[in-house]
């Protein structure tokens, strides 16, 4: 079943609503995501609405740590932005979620950097569907992880985004990406990456 675990609505920077965002998600045959909006958990909640046997929401929050961003998956809480990432980490956990460093490499939106690998993350998001430039490549990071569990997520923030990198797993998705059960599937290009860029601010400039 394919997942898209990286997903922004309206309710942080995103273009759409929760229902609009399920339904462009299963029009692409996708199984499930995770809608992960920048420390906010309403549209996450909302989301859960859309829950069925046929398709699998993972209420989630992109938390804005003190070393950078941290999605945080099968939480149902706000976690305080501007904590260290241990501790952000630690309060995922107690709330029975999944830790995972966002685009890590990607100095201009956040990364934690080197801290992937050290700060305990349940799993690191070795592709993201907006990022071109980092530290270091999807492979030399596959090299570093050892361990640690590599997933992807599009960081969708355009309808049309959704689905340009997602996860192919079964069972429960998250004890999935815990023991590292995914395939990435990346299906999107730099150009496409840039000309996206493009759009969203386009878009910006029109509001």
């Amino acid at each position: 079943m394919l997942y898209d675990i990286h997903i922004h609505s309206k309710y942080s920077d995103g273009e759409a609503g929760p229902e609009a965002i399920v339904k462009r998600a299963k029009s692409l045959g996708l199984g499930g995501i995770a809608l992960t909006d920048h420390n906010e958990i309403k549209g996450a909640l909302e989301a859960l609405k859309y829950d069925s046997d046929g398709f699998k929401v993972i209420p989630g929050i992109e938390v804005s740590s003190l070393d950078g961003h941290i999605l945080a998956l099968g939480v149902k809480e706000i976690i305080p932005k501007c904590l260290t990432a241990e501790e952000t980490i630690k309060r995922i956990h107690d709330m029975g979620g999944v830790a995972i460093a966002a685009h890590p490499f990607d100095r201009l939106r956040s990364g934690v950097g080197y801290l992937a690998f050290e700060a305990g993350f349940d799993a690191v998001e070795v592709y993201n569907g907006h990022t071109i430039m980092g530290a270091m490549t999807a492979s030399q990071m596959l090299k570093e992880l050892g361990h640690i569990p590599a997933v992807g997520g599009s960081d969708a923030h355009l309808l049309c985004e959704i689905g340009s990198v997602v996860l192919d797993m079964e069972g429960d998705p998250l004890e999935a990406i815990i023991k590292g059960k995914v395939k990435i599937s990346v299906n999107i290009s730099k150009t496409k990456i840039l000309f996206n860029h493009l759009k969203r601010k386009m878009a910006r400039k029109k509001e």
